[in-house]
């Protein structure tokens, strides 16, 4: 199996994980769960998740604070952007969008990653540290994943009637785009090849994880403790899409991060997220068949995908 391969197929792997973020995120706010403790709850469970993980493949705290100390400064200010300014505005813009169709703006993130890309530095024998330059060839088919995306989700914006909870849904959903790719990418330029992406997580976490105390505390000033069942739900989240997505998803990435067209590739392949997005909310939600013009758009992402993915 190539390296290529294996990380195209471990980014749609993740993308299914990362799904289910967006389903069982839409379940906690038509339960009228709070979105800062659906935000700050997810990431309270996955400390513990990533220590465990952690200490599993031969990893410790001491070892991952060793990593924080190389330079504390970019840690913590790129786990703000890459964990908090990612997940923050994605769990405000459920309460005015369907999961699935989160998901499909989400893919803007496609885009987003490329341009980021020469943030990125990598180390040749040749002349030391060099950037990374965005690969140009990739953007047509880049263009035809987010017309698919238009038209999987035309047919709702069509029948909205107030416009301006969703352009302001929108605009926190393109925020989250930039700042998960633009984050990434500055914390793989911070790491070398000895990181893992267990490690990794686990370092943002710890980098993170007093933006997520102080928006819980937020949180219980305005709307009290949380419910049982937002507990369990956002464990489950931290589960699936914090622990396992994340760890595939960075791991799948850090395999790529020599070479621009296939960490392209591996960042699209979370457009599959939109189409495991829409089978899990018609399985678990009961939101209704896509219609013709949904169809076509996912047809088109698939075909993007593909071809973004083999292109050479």
């Amino acid at each position: 199996m190539s390296i290529r391969f294996k990380a195209i197929t471990l980014g749609i792997i993740s993308a299914f994980f990362f799904s289910i973020t967006f389903v069982v995120n839409e379940v906690m706010a038509n339960a009228h769960g709070y979105w800062g403790y659906t935000a700050a709850l997810r990431y309270l469970w996955m400390l513990p998740l990533m220590l465990i993980v952690n200490k599993l493949f031969g990893s410790n705290v001491r070892h991952v604070l060793g990593i924080i100390k190389r330079d504390m400064k970019s840690w913590f200010i790129w786990s703000q952007v890459c964990f908090v300014l990612f997940y923050v505005p994605l769990c405000w813009a459920v309460n005015y969008l369907p999961g699935w169709l989160i998901s499909a703006t989400w893919q803007l993130t496609i885009i987003f990653g490329v341009l980021t890309t020469p943030l990125v530095r990598v180390k040749t024998q040749q002349s030391g540290y060099v950037r990374l330059k965005i690969p140009t060839k990739a953007i047509p088919w880049m263009v035809i994943i987010l017309v698919g995306v238009f038209l999987t989700v035309a047919s709702y914006i069509t029948h909205l009637k107030h416009i301006a909870p969703l352009l302001f849904a929108i605009i926190a959903i393109m925020l989250a785009a930039v700042a998960y790719p633009l984050g990434n990418r500055q914390i793989m330029a911070t790491t070398d090849g000895t990181v893992t992406a267990s490690e990794k997580v686990l370092a943002m976490l710890i980098c993170s994880y007093p933006t997520w105390l102080i928006i819980a505390t937020l949180s219980y000033t305005q709307v009290g403790l949380p419910s049982a069942p937002q507990l369990l739900n956002t464990f489950i989240v931290a589960l699936c899409s914090g622990v396992i997505a994340t760890v595939l998803f960075f791991g799948a990435t850090q395999l790529a991060v020599h070479d621009m067209k296939s960490l392209a590739a591996v960042e699209a392949t979370q457009a599959m997220e939109v189409i495991f997005s829409v089978l899990l909310s018609l399985l678990f939600l009961g939101h209704a068949l896509p219609t013709p013009a949904q169809l076509s758009g996912l047809c088109l992402m698939v075909f993007g995908i593909i071809m973004l993915s083999i292109r050479e």
